[in-house]
């Protein structure tokens, strides 16, 4: 084993050296990805980050892509954990209030993640892996949708909401929420501007636009 491998599978005492080192790796192309595009990102630039060989990542990855396409999920999985905590709880709160946190929460996830798929389009077969993983369990559309689904189900058995079908009502929540995060990355308006105009949807969501009574 060569020293500076040596030194990068060392990790934290009782930890397996292989998860060691294969983390080490994940975090040096997640650290590069976030510095430059990734299609200029090469193995050799991972592994010196990461303090290893050139050849120590193919011990733990077939190739680039795959090491990439780990560093990205783990990337996306943060961002989805974070849309997740703190979400607002059915009968909590004003109804109108929660259902602009869970529209901001969209918003504020789309415009996280998009310049991570936005980054792949120079690669497609990148892009592909990305997108096969991430319609994986655990992750998906649902774990986007079924929060969502789940709040307005319980404020009807509450009865705070009336009946009404969710999968519309998903729709026109979620729709406008991806096109703000859209709008945020690729209109570069900035996310307070677009996050004012939330209100007004939900409103209308609530309202409805039957006009004249």
């Amino acid at each position: 084993m060569s020293p500076r491998r040596t030194v990068a599978a060392r990790g934290r005492a009782g930890e397996d050296p292989a998860a060691a080192l294969r983390a080490q790796l994940v975090d040096a192309a997640e650290r590069l990805l976030t510095e430059g595009q990734i299609g200029s990102v090469t193995t050799r630039q991972i592994a010196r980050a990461a303090g290893v060989s050139d050849g120590v990542l193919y011990n733990y990855f077939a190739d680039k892509h795959e090491l990439v396409v780990e560093a990205l999920i783990r990337r996306y999985t943060r961002e989805l954990g974070g849309f997740e905590a703190g979400l607002p709880q059915p009968g909590a709160g004003a109804v109108r209030e929660n259902l602009i946190a869970y529209t901001t929460a969209i918003h504020n996830l789309v415009a996280g993640t998009l310049p991570v798929a936005a980054g792949l389009m120079s690669e497609p077969a990148l892009l592909h892996r990305f997108v096969v993983e991430v319609h994986r369990e655990p992750l998906g559309p649902q774990r986007l949708r079924q929060p969502l689904a789940d709040y307005l189900r319980a404020e009807q058995r509450l009865g705070r909401l009336g009946d009404f079908p969710i999968d519309a009502t998903l729709a026109m929540i979620m729709g406008p929420a991806i096109l703000l995060g859209i709008t945020e990355v690729v209109g570069g308006v900035s996310r307070d501007v677009l996050g004012a105009g939330i209100p007004a949807i939900v409103d209308t969501l609530l309202t409805g636009i039957a006009a004249g009574g």
